[in-house]
């Protein structure tokens, strides 16, 4: 009989993981299924809970937002076990990507269902990530959204974290070499994406494929505020590209990024706070099993 470890993260979505994971729990017991739940206490114990889980062949499962899931990608990536997730945050981007619900019973059923597809993940100066990363305003958008307590979740978080911060973020001079053709310039934001979207549903890397085995990159030079209100509609329609003067869209397998200042990044919704000066950012073709098929 397969057996279930239940990974929450209690202050996902602002606290609402608790409950959600008790809503879950109770949707197992109802499937007579096998399960053991346990709530994260700090940093690196989702990792440490998913590797032993996934050492002992049992389904991962994580309940909270894109931030737990990367909490628990150390414990998951290249050991073969499965991983499935019940949507606890406040984005919840990764779930759009691999077209999973966000209802809880209905992500309960899929993951006993057991059918599973094997994703690329990335990793960035050696931390992997499964989503996205954002370098610029994109992550100072991120940022500010962490000081937000409400809206609590999804797009309208991020457009009041957007509001807060246009007018005060400048360009950096970013030199960025994809696949060994670099090219020095001042961006207003660049974003990896290994899925589609990102801040509640901010597509900036619409065309990101979980399984192809390359990385997304959206480059935007510098916009001020006006064009940049005007062609955010693009941005959630996934057609940024027609932009032409301001974006551009490309793939690459392997990203340099050097600046001469640190510069705001984040890494699947949290905060990067390693050294953002020079930034190895690498695919890592087939690394994770996940429940669903997308």
């Amino acid at each position: 009989m397969a057996r279930y470890q239940l990974i929450a993260n209690p202050a996902a979505g602002l606290g609402t993981g608790r409950a959600v994971a008790d809503r879950a729990a109770g949707w197992f017991r109802r499937r007579n299924a096998s399960y053991d739940l346990e709530f994260t206490s700090g940093p690196d114990h989702a990792a440490e809970l998913a590797r032993r889980a996934a050492a002992s062949g049992r389904t991962v499962v994580v309940i909270g937002g894109d931030g737990t899931v990367h909490e628990a990608l150390p414990g998951m990536v290249h050991t073969g076990a499965p991983l499935g997730i019940i949507p606890a945050g406040s984005g919840n981007d990764l779930i759009r990507s691999l077209d999973l619900p966000s209802d809880t019973e209905r992500s309960v059923d899929i993951i006993l269902a057991g059918r599973t597809s094997v994703i690329d993940c990335g990793k960035i100066n050696g931390i992997p990530f499964v989503n996205v990363v954002g370098i610029g305003f994109d992550a100072a958008v991120n940022h500010a959204s962490h000081d937000i307590g409400w809206p609590a979740g999804g797009k309208l978080r991020y457009v009041t974290a957007l509001v807060r911060t246009l007018g005060s973020y400048d360009p950096v001079r970013l030199r960025v070499t994809l696949d060994g053709e670099s090219r020095e310039e001042d961006l207003f934001l660049l974003t990896i994406g290994n899925g589609t979207s990102c801040g509640g549903g901010f597509r900036l890397t619409p065309h990101a494929r979980l399984d192809d085995g390359v990385l997304d990159v959206t480059a935007v030079r510098p916009i001020g505020v006006l064009p940049l209100l005007w062609h955010l509609p693009k941005v959630f329609r996934g057609t940024l590209e027609r932009a032409e003067r301001y974006a551009s869209m490309t793939t690459a397998r392997k990203i340099r990024v050097e600046s001469s200042g640190r510069v705001p990044v984040h890494m699947d919704g949290e905060i990067y706070r390693g050294d953002t000066t020079t930034m190895e950012i690498d695919v890592l073709p087939k690394a994770l099993t996940v429940v669903g098929k997308f």
